[in-house]
């Protein structure tokens, strides 16, 4: 099973993404099941709702939201309990906010780590999105799942595989990671704590799916980074 742990559907300024297109990608690449939430600058997470019971044998929804909205973990909890969302997306370049920030982001972990949702974080090298900062909350909250984008790219790449190494509840994707670096994460945080991800539609499936096989030779690791981690996650 090969599942892709990050994509962005419906709609934004100046364009959008829908989750048929989606499909139509995952089809082209053979990618079965693809995660998947709201454009950021237009957060719909009844879209992503409604596209998962629609599609519920290849999309895998994540709720998107602003913690700084008043409403915010009222709403992360209607995706939850309501729309049986499997985590959320959290972004702290767009939204303005560190990832370590404990007095705006605790009540959202908490809500995880209840529903045994998965956080799927933002992680490269600015200052609000710092693999240390998430890793401060991994520690926090161990029982939450955290998959954290982009390994750290491009000044913290060091930072993000140790924070790996040493932290059981964090896995690193693969989404527009340059290939020197996946083969990086495979060997040195292991192929049980990395997986793949395109960010499509800005990234694509094929190539992200190439770097990974062109990154190691071991089928056991492949299988593992493909899709193998996230099923047990995500228990499918």
């Amino acid at each position: 099973m090969i599942i892709d742990m990050l994509s962005h559907i419906g709609k934004r300024k100046g364009g959008g993404f829908t989750a048929e297109q989606l499909i139509d990608l995952m089809d082209e690449a053979g990618v079965d099941k693809c995660m998947t939430c709201s454009q950021l600058e237009h957060i719909d997470n009844e879209y992503i709702a409604m596209v998962q019971q629609k599609y519920p044998d290849r999309i895998i929804g994540f709720a998107v939201i602003n913690p700084w909205a008043m409403n915010a973990e009222e709403e992360l909890e209607r995706c939850f309990l309501e729309y049986h969302l499997y985590g959320v997306k959290l972004n702290p370049v767009r939204f303005g906010f560190a990832a370590d920030r404990h007095s705006l982001l605790d009540p959202f972990f908490k809500l995880c780590s209840q529903y045994h949702k998965v956080v799927a974080g933002h992680a490269m090298s600015d200052l609000f999105s710092l693999p240390a900062k998430w890793e401060e909350m991994a520690r926090t909250f161990p029982d939450v799942i955290f998959v954290l984008s982009h390994i750290g790219i491009p000044m913290m790449v060091d930072s993000a595989l140790r924070i790996a190494q040493r932290n059981p509840n964090i896995y690193l994707n693969t989404a527009v990671v340059f290939a020197p670096v996946v083969q990086r994460a495979i060997e040195e945080a292991g192929p049980q704590k990395v997986v793949f991800a395109s960010d499509a539609p800005y990234g694509s499936m094929s190539h992200h799916l190439q770097i990974i096989r062109n990154a190691t030779c071991d089928a056991q690791a492949r299988e593992l980074v493909l899709g193998e981690n996230m099923r047990k996650v995500f228990n499918l």
